[in-house]
């Protein structure tokens, strides 16, 4: 009997000695949570495992969410490069090797006789990585640049795509999509009870629940069912902190921040014929909220969740630290495309988030250029 998806991903993590796990660029909570749920897991199970937020910062992540310190910004070196020098007729004497210039420079001192050019070579080593799991990604390209510039890695490995969405493209290997899973972290607490409920700890309970709570508002949006409800007492009972999380996630927003929400629903505007809601933040509404670009996925976040009936989200906003910079920040529900919107303006994300930076501009105007050329992706 052919093996189902989860027991193929669980034979290939069984037999993996190395594993890379890497999530989409603009990561929401649930991605982040994922990726520590999934790294504590993997850790407990006793692998080797790195794990990757691409550009991640530290203000990504609640604050009351441990583990968070095994996410790494960047992807590390895929493989090495070997050099093989024949010293079976010429000994080495000394080995000396200095950085200059940004270069590696190695001297090789012989005890007598000098080498040849043939008897030196170069190769590449092995991949670093046996096994890659992909969360919340739904293409290769959404794992940012440094998975496009080494694409043939992706390409010579096994990829498992563990997702909850619609829009995910199905691309890996082995695919774990569950569309009627409300997050990510509900699909991996599904396959972590297969698998081995037993190494549900409290961290790994906290980081899953965290995830469910945030990416439903707490239970609040309509595609919440009775086996999210269950999974999350069941997490509460292997010790998820749910008092923590509710704090963290909603009781314990600054001041600040919910300053520069009220400058942004105030300005808030709902283009009803083609689903369109934006807003503007100027220089001088982060000067008076008292905070910086850090609040801005929060800000965007209680967009979308105050605008349900929204298809494509805009905040608009003025660069902190490049004058005449304006920044927009796009999210969309299916069936739009973030990056089809917006590929005249060659933006930077996923189907369902980019960024762009626009230059030589001001607020006003190029927060018309942006609505007029959503307008007119959506009508073509």
């Amino acid at each position: 009997m052919a093996l189902s998806p989860r027991q193929q991903a669980q034979e290939q993590i069984a037999r993996a000695s190395h594993i890379l796990v890497a999530t989409r660029q603009h990561p929401t909570t649930d991605t982040v949570a994922s990726a520590v749920a999934l790294g504590l897991y993997l850790k407990a199970m006793g692998k080797s495992v790195d794990v990757t937020v691409p550009n991640f910062e530290p203000s990504q992540a609640p604050a009351f969410l441990e583990g968070t310190d095994i996410i790494q910004a960047h992807i590390g070196a895929m493989r090495t490069l070997q050099i093989t020098l024949d010293v079976s007729k010429t000994p080495i004497d000394e080995f000396l090797y200095d950085i200059r210039d940004g270069k590696l420079e190695i001297t090789v001192i012989p005890k007598q006789h000098e080498w040849n050019p043939s008897d030196l070579a170069f190769t590449h080593g092995k991949d670093r990585y046996d096994l890659i799991i992909t969360i919340d990604a739904p293409d290769m390209a959404s794992l940012g640049p440094s998975v496009t510039e080494a694409a043939d890695f992706f390409y010579r490995t096994t990829v498992i795509n563990i997702a909850a969405d619609a829009t995910n493209e199905h691309w890996g290997q082995i695919n774990l999509v569950d569309l009627n899973a409300v997050s990510v972290t509900e699909v991996l607490f599904s396959l972590f009870s297969e698998w081995n409920e037993h190494l549900i700890e409290s961290k790994i309970a906290t980081a899953l629940l965290t995830g469910m709570m945030a990416k439903t508002r707490g239970f609040r949006t309509p595609n919440v069912t009775p086996r999210t409800l269950t999974s999350s007492s069941r997490l509460v009972a292997m010790g998820a902190k749910r008092a923590e999380i509710v704090d963290g996630l909603w009781r314990t927003r600054s001041v600040s921040t919910l300053k520069l929400w009220g400058r942004a629903l105030a300005r808030l505007h709902h283009e009803r014929d083609s689903g369109i809601v934006w807003t503007m933040l100027s220089h001088k509404d982060f000067l008076e909220a008292g905070t910086g670009a850090e609040a801005l996925p929060d800000v965007i976040d209680e967009l979308i969740s105050t605008s349900p009936d929204a298809k494509i989200t805009a905040l608009i906003y003025e660069h902190e630290t490049e004058p005449n910079t304006v920044c927009v920040t796009i999210a969309t529900a299916p069936p739009h495309n973030a990056i089809e919107l917006t590929r005249e303006l060659h933006a930077i994300g996923t189907r369902d988030r980019v960024t762009i930076c626009l230059r030589e501009t001001s607020l006003i105007d190029g927060a018309n250029h942006v609505v007029d050329l959503l307008k007119k992706s959506v009508k073509n």
